[in-house]
């Protein structure tokens, strides 16, 4: 499933997970380890990094794991150095000194790369449990517009792409209660 993307079932109303979609980076016998890619924090990069004076890169929040802690995808490839690939063109990580000094040249664009503030993550089997239980739909992504993007309803258009009739969802807001 490396690659592919996670769309919280409409019905979940799992606090952190409720809407959101999913990047899956890392799926193995281990586990599991992904980015939400549809909850923007109000900071950017030169909030955590006050010296890169081009760093108005929007921060995401990736999960609930480590959210204390940085994390990117990127479409660079291996033009940055130690960049582990994913799938298609979109690439995890690298060399985080070597990333903010093309950004401070010029070198990078804002739809090149993507910050993380955490990470979802599952451990063995946690994954496969979830989506049997339908927690989950499973989507492959077509190219990479999708990661760099900034669609304002990127959950109800992955849910209408997995299933037409569930469109109507997106429509509701996120409290059913309020409907």
């Amino acid at each position: 499933m490396q690659g592919q993307l996670l769309i919280a079932h409409p019905l979940l109303f799992d606090g952190f997970f409720n809407r959101s979609v999913i990047y899956l980076t890392n799926h193995s016998e281990e586990g599991a380890i992904g980015f939400s890619l549809n909850f923007k924090t109000q900071f950017v990069l030169r909030d955590v990094r006050p010296q890169v004076k081009n760093g108005n890169f929007p921060i995401y929040e990736g999960g609930p794991v480590a959210k204390n802690q940085l994390f990117f995808l990127h479409t660079l490839g291996h033009d940055l150095p130690d960049s582990v690939h994913v799938a298609d063109n979109i690439f995890l990580g690298g060399d985080f000194n070597e990333l903010i000094h093309m950004i401070e040249h010029g070198k990078v664009r804002s739809y090149e790369v993507r910050f993380f503030a955490g990470y979802s993550g599952w451990s063995e089997n946690q994954l496969e449990e979830e989506i049997g239980h339908k927690h989950w739909l499973v989507n492959a992504p077509a190219g990479t517009g999708f990661l760099m993007n900034e669609p304002d309803d990127l959950w109800g258009l992955q849910l209408s792409e997995v299933k037409n009739s569930y469109s109507i969802f997106a429509d509701f807001g996120s409290d059913p209660s309020m409907n």
